[in-house]
């Protein structure tokens, strides 16, 4: 949750430690619920809502959300809500107090936002961004855990800190989003080096506690969002499962004509089940042009994207605002989208608020296995030992993976391939062609 402070980074790139490469067989096209937010500025309290992270339990829909009280010009600390809905769509507040708030004395005490919630391993995990103060460079990713998702307890030192030892998250670490596949939970988050470079991390973990794995897993896709275009990198990422593929949504981070940190869209990506290969879509999800009361040149952004895989339905959620706009031939002809009471600042109706958009799958078979490749690719395994045959004439891609995500086996090869597992238990044998995927599951029993 950037309110109105700026960060200025430079504009570098970054090695990739990982394969991100674009895959064009399919990536889904949201469409609004409405072109106005759903839930809006003063709605339920008096201030703002921003970084939604929706869940659904027994039919139920839960919303987290961060609030900042008061106006923008004199906010208060940002405080942690909860919200149920029947649809979705409609919200009420539950509880109307806050279930998280600041500290004083602990290392949360400035403040605590950003939050994201997955049930995991019998109780709610809450992962967020927290400070002493509300400056970037000492943003951390916290943890607490709750039994019924509204009393929670907080861990008594942050979950993940700055790593003077990666260099892509030397600085900061923030906005967690975690999704569970398996026994396994991922959690991403906001990776900035001390050079100002913006990526996306990942960590792993099998009890939600404690972390291994620490990779960078995604940068911008310069193909798409060239450095001409003023794009910094990526920000703000959450996942979901669409059968055994993860999609993962990211904010798009760039330096605007008035501002030089500004989130203005939503990227995605999708990883068929190998956390070090990454496809990513040839377009944006939204951009903040896309929305009116998002829609400008100064003071605007469109961020902050939550999934939800709800049946075959992937909902979308995210928040933005329209603060003010410039004129850029008169830039002393400012309008501003707020009201000025006292010595606050309130946006206006319609110009802060949260969103939602989705996309209905119609063969949820058919997109995680683009092609149908059963009768083209044969997949047999018993005891330790496996085939492969494909009719492909191109190289094969073949990763094996363990039930929690380890990376038992890879190889390519063309036509057919005999192999050898020396590995006992539930393994999953991923095969990718030129033009289709294909997923099937095994017990190996070593011998």
């Amino acid at each position: 949750m950037k309110k109105l402070t700026l960060v200025l980074f430079m504009v570098l790139g970054t090695s990739q430690l990982f394969a991100q490469v674009n895959d064009t067989t399919f990536f889904p096209s949201f469409v609004p619920y409405s072109t106005e937010p759903i839930i809006d500025w003063n709605d339920f309290i008096v201030g703002s809502w921003a970084d939604p992270s929706v869940l659904k339990v027994n039919n139920e829909y839960i919303m987290y959300a961060s609030a900042m009280h008061g106006g923008i010009a004199t906010p208060q600390p940002i405080s942690i809500y909860r919200f149920t809905s029947s649809d979705g769509y409609t919200w009420s507040m539950n509880p109307s107090t806050p279930v998280f708030e600041p500290v004083n004395g602990s290392f949360y005490e400035g403040g605590i936002e950003t939050p994201n919630v997955v049930f995991f391993k019998g109780k709610y995990h809450m992962y967020n961004t927290v400070y002493l103060e509300n400056i970037p460079a000492l943003f951390k990713v916290s943890h607490a855990t709750s039994a019924d998702g509204i009393s929670w307890t907080m861990d008594t030192t942050p979950a993940l800190v700055p790593d003077s030892n990666l260099n892509w998250m030397s600085e900061i670490v923030a906005e967690p989003g975690a999704v569970v596949k398996n026994d396994t939970l991922y959690l991403f988050y906001t990776a900035i080096s001390n050079i100002g470079a913006v990526s996306i991390g990942l960590v792993r973990s099998l009890d939600g506690n404690s972390f291994i794995d620490t990779t960078q897993v995604v940068t911008i896709p310069r193909d798409v969002y060239p450095i001409s275009e003023y794009y910094l990198g990526l920000s703000t990422p959450d996942a979901t499962l669409v059968n055994d593929t993860i999609y993962l949504f990211t904010d798009l981070v760039r330096q605007d004509t008035h501002t030089d940190w500004n989130q203005v869209g939503i990227h995605q990506f999708k990883s068929y089940g190998d956390i070090n290969k990454w496809y990513h879509d040839t377009s944006n999800v939204h951009l903040a042009t896309d929305f009116t009361w998002t829609d400008g040149n100064y003071l605007s952004q469109l961020l902050g994207a939550a999934p939800l895989m709800d049946g075959n339905r992937l909902r979308l959620y995210y928040w933005g605002y329209d603060l003010a706009q410039i004129d850029l031939i008169d830039p002393t002809d400012t309008t501003y989208h707020v009201n000025v009471l006292g010595t606050d600042l309130h946006p206006k109706t319609d110009h802060w608020g949260i969103g939602t958009s989705e996309y209905v799958f119609q063969n949820l078979t058919g997109v995680i296995e683009p092609n149908d490749v059963s009768e083209n690719t044969n997949i047999t395994f018993y005891e330790n030992k496996g085939s492969i045959t494909s009719s492909s004439n191109s190289p094969n891609e073949v990763n094996i993976y363990s039930i929690s995500g380890q990376l038992l086996y890879r190889t390519t090869f063309i036509n057919s391939l005999s192999f050898q597992l020396n590995y006992k238990g539930v393994i999953f044998i991923n095969v990718i062609s030129e033009d289709s995927v294909l997923t099937k599951s095994f017990i190996s029993n070593k011998r």
